[in-house]
């Protein structure tokens, strides 16, 4: 299997839910979606997350991180999981202990990546839930 360079991803195609309260954070995500072309959707918690869920907006993934207040990433991945069960969700955590990840894959996570985000890490999650819709 041939490797990609960083750069070398095209999500042209592909409208991601970035599920994020931090301003800096959602900025540098943003940042690095854009460098892959992919359309990127904002919500700063995880009720404005399930809100665009329920309201059918199409999303071919979701990059939740996990501590946000109001609603944290699990109960927002329990909810849009009970609404939309084939949605894929990677979670997007600094916390990088094996409890951390089992328990977003418990919530209903598919994929979990830890901050800071290593680009080509993130991309490769991408691309191997955009293999499996295609």
């Amino acid at each position: 299997m041939e490797e990609k360079g960083k750069y070398s991803y095209d999500f042209s195609d592909q409208v991601i839910l970035v599920v994020e309260d931090n301003p800096m954070s959602f900025k540098l995500i943003s940042a690095i979606l854009s460098q892959v072309k992919a359309t990127i959707v904002h919500a700063s918690n995880g009720r404005q997350a399930i809100e665009a869920c329920e309201a059918g907006d199409h999303f071919d993934l979701i990059l939740m991180d996990m501590q946000m207040p109001e609603m944290n990433g699990l109960e927002a991945t329990r909810e849009i999981k009970r609404i939309r069960p084939e949605m894929k969700i990677v979670a997007t955590t600094a916390n990088i202990y094996g409890e951390d990840e089992e328990a977003c894959r418990e919530a209903g996570c598919d994929g979990f990546v830890t901050k800071p985000l290593k680009f080509r890490k993130l991309y490769e999650v991408m691309q191997s839930f955009f293999d499996q819709q295609a």
